[in-house]
């Protein structure tokens, strides 16, 4: 980890004492995951503070059933504090992370976390300022979740994302906080209306007009 990849990281950074600099540069750890790879597991809400580089990481939530809810994505240059989140809620909030795609990502251990924003004012403002906003695409997921229903969901979906779009149904399913078994029906809807076409890992948007929202 190089200094000039810190300065372009951290908006903080440059109100650092060099002790604090130096600090950061000795133990932020950069690490590669393949599409899939999980970044978190169930008890590891104190892994640390994650910068995305490359990339893109999804955050999600999964029931005691298994069903899994997409909260928000984190692409390149985004930052993510619910992997520290022991630091700041007095239960853990466990935020399932998982590489959407082959990202590269610095993580800054919550050690580190911890002593730089007992001691730096800038540093203590950016975490809570970064947790809040998070917390806001969570609170916001989860609405839509409770109060969308899943078909509308699906259309906005559909209607806003490039065509083709290459995803599964599992990944769509999840994308919607639904069942594969629901999204599926629903696909089979839209397809026998015209609207869409479906192929192994692809959605291609027929007519865009039928997804007005």
């Amino acid at each position: 980890m190089t200094q000039k990849e810190m300065e372009t990281c951290l908006p903080f950074y440059k109100e650092l004492t060099s002790q604090q600099k130096e600090l950061i540069l000795q133990s932020a750890d950069t690490r590669l995951y393949e599409k899939g790879r999980i970044l978190t597991a169930e008890g590891s809400s104190c892994q640390g503070f994650i910068i995305v580089k490359t990339g893109e990481i999804s955050a999600s939530m999964i029931s005691e059933d298994g069903r899994e809810a997409e909260l928000f994505t984190l692409q390149a240059g985004d930052f993510c504090i619910f992997t520290a989140s022991c630091l700041f809620l007095p239960k853990s909030f466990h935020v399932q992370m998982v590489a959407a795609q082959k990202s590269e990502v610095i993580i800054i251990p919550s050690a580190s976390v911890e002593k730089l924003r007992s001691q730096n004012i800038h540093v203590e403002l950016f975490a809570y300022k970064t947790m809040t906003a998070r917390f806001a695409n969570v609170m916001a997921a989860t609405e839509e979740m409770l109060f969308v229903p899943v078909e509308k969901r699906l259309v906005k979906y559909l209607a806003t994302a490039a065509s083709p779009l290459k995803i599964t149904q599992e990944e769509l399913a999840r994308k919607l906080g639904s069942a594969r078994e629901v999204i599926s029906r629903l696909l089979s809807s839209l397809r026998r209306e015209g609207i869409i076409e479906t192929r192994r890992g692809e959605i291609r948007v027929l007519n865009a007009e039928a997804l007005s929202f």
